[in-house]
């Protein structure tokens, strides 16, 4: 692991210069479906009252001593960011981090990740799902630095004012290049 990204976990505002200089651990365990149906499960608790406060939320996922997946409560973010608790914090092997992306607005490209959103994760060290306003979901592959879609529009709970944008077709993935466009 680089000396940089050591420095950076513990300080959130840290920023590195060229994430794809970063090396990370191979991940605890292999992403499952009872891991991204947890997932699932947690978002559309959430989606309702982030929409309705269109503000982020966020936390980490991960799994505790038995085996048994488990995330922590919420954190309240801003309209467009949210910080979830330092991994160092928590009692289980972090497996990401997760948040939503509040209500839909035109001045947002809210039904993708956000460049910031998986430079994040990779300077984190972690990988992340995200909850979109038009209802997707998406897995941020840290390691690999590739976004990728698990479920298209409509299959989390979504916002009823969410429109489409035909100018702009959501794709199946993006890498980090490809959100630094947006």
């Amino acid at each position: 692991m680089r000396p940089a990204l050591l420095f950076c976990l513990a300080l959130p505002a840290c920023v590195v210069d060229d994430p794809a200089t970063i090396q990370m651990a191979p991940r605890a365990l292999a992403q499952s479906p009872a891991e991204v149906a947890f997932v699932a499960g947690l978002f559309n608790d959430l989606q309702a009252q982030s929409i309705a406060e269109d503000r982020e939320y966020c936390g980490l996922i991960g799994v505790d001593a038995a085996g048994t997946l488990i995330a922590t409560a919420p954190q309240r973010g801003r309209v467009s960011s949210c910080l979830p608790p330092a991994p160092a914090s928590v009692s289980f092997v972090v497996l990401a981090s997760y948040h939503t992306h509040g209500a839909w607005s035109p001045d947002y490209f809210t039904e993708v990740p956000s460049f910031a959103d998986m430079r994040t994760d990779i300077e984190d060290g972690t990988d992340g799902y995200i909850a979109t306003p038009g209802g997707r979901m998406w897995y941020v592959d840290a390691r690999n630095q590739i976004a990728r879609q698990i479920c298209g529009l409509n299959c989390l709970v979504p916002d009823p004012s969410h429109i489409e944008d035909p100018a702009f077709p959501v794709r199946a993935t993006y890498t980090l290049d490809d959100l630094r466009a947006f």
